[in-house]
């Protein structure tokens, strides 16, 4: 493993931000830390850099143990959201700085960053000011800058967050691109479900200061550990007893199976090619159910429709409510 950290605790007067954490980050992957703000994980990411110390518990890295080991001796990479450079600075010496403190030779810099500029695609920028780039483009100019120095580990702190949706999506394409590339071990912040679930190789998930599940992004998705993964990864909704992601419910116009529940269409919302209904039970349960526009089409839904709802083969619902696959 790459980074170890074993009973870390760590609060700020009577707030807990970490309650004893246990987690294992393995050597190459690209891992997030997803949660809610304030749960804990960038504080976790401190911690792991050395800007943070923890109140107990330890860290290793690459079976290092640099509990006390200040950040320079770490051997970490650090990109903040709002990214640290220095504006008098060109790109290309912002992307120097790590190397040229490390009195590094001047032709092994030059091709360093030479090197690092073509990865991040601004060799033609290598002579602007921060101030003349785009916020993607100074983003990418922090990884490189990060990366110059050839870090054991690379972390970022929702290194997107403060850019629109549409950069957003190109540079977490362009980041899970890139360390296939580099292949540094890297951990990154996020509190952005869908950034994590198309990016990361693994996802530890934590809560109030607590890891509340580790695993891929396919088994935190269909196997989820308790209600708070499951409604954390995506939209619930719930079906008498059950909880279910409302995708996974099967809409009929007919009762064709037994024990399907009975209700009417008392909204239509139309996203683009998803269309999102909510039915209201003979019970008097309102239940969210999603479909693609053609499907709903087919069926000629519309508001005062009476239909019936069955839970999809393969549904996934909160294991300690009934077993994790209906079907």
């Amino acid at each position: 493993m790459s980074i170890d950290v074993t009973g870390v605790t760590k609060t700020f007067g009577d707030f807990v931000a970490l309650d004893n954490v246990n987690v294992s980050l393995p050597t190459g992957q690209l891992t997030a830390l997803l949660g809610p703000s304030g749960g804990g994980k960038s504080t976790l990411l401190r911690i792991i850099a050395g800007l943070d110390t923890a109140d107990t518990g330890t860290v290793s890295i690459e079976g290092v143990n640099a509990t006390k080991l200040p950040p320079q001796k770490r051997n970490v990479g650090f990109v903040f959201q709002h990214y640290a450079v220095f504006k008098h600075m060109t790109v290309a010496k912002n992307v120097a700085f790590g190397l040229e403190i490390r009195k590094r030779p001047k032709d092994e810099v030059a091709a360093r960053v030479d090197e690092l500029l073509k990865l991040v695609h601004l060799s033609q920028f290598s002579h602007r000011l921060p101030s003349q780039l785009s916020g993607g483009q100074r983003q990418r100019m922090a990884l490189a800058r990060a990366l110059a120095v050839e870090p054991t580990v690379l972390l970022l702190d929702e290194p997107f967050g403060a850019l629109d949706a549409k950069v957003r999506k190109e540079l977490r394409e362009w980041l899970r691109r890139l360390h296939d590339e580099v292949a540094v071990t890297t951990v990154f912040v996020t509190h952005d479900q869908e950034e994590a679930l198309e990016v990361a190789d693994e996802i530890v998930v934590i809560n109030e200061g607590r890891v509340e599940q580790v695993g891929s992004p396919d088994q935190l998705y269909d196997e989820p550990a308790n209600d708070f993964v499951m409604g954390f990864l995506g939209e619930v909704t719930n079906l008498g007893p059950m909880t279910l992601r409302p995708h996974d419910i099967e809409v009929s116009t007919a009762p064709l199976l037994a024990g399907a529940v009975e209700g009417t269409v008392s909204r239509v919302v139309r996203i683009g090619f998803e269309v999102r209904l909510s039915v209201l039970t003979v019970d008097g349960q309102e239940v969210m159910v999603v479909l693609t526009r053609t499907h709903s089409r087919s069926l000629g839904l519309v508001e005062a429709t009476t239909v019936w709802l069955t839970p999809a083969t393969g549904a996934v619902v909160i294991p300690s409510m009934r077993p994790a696959l209906v079907g």
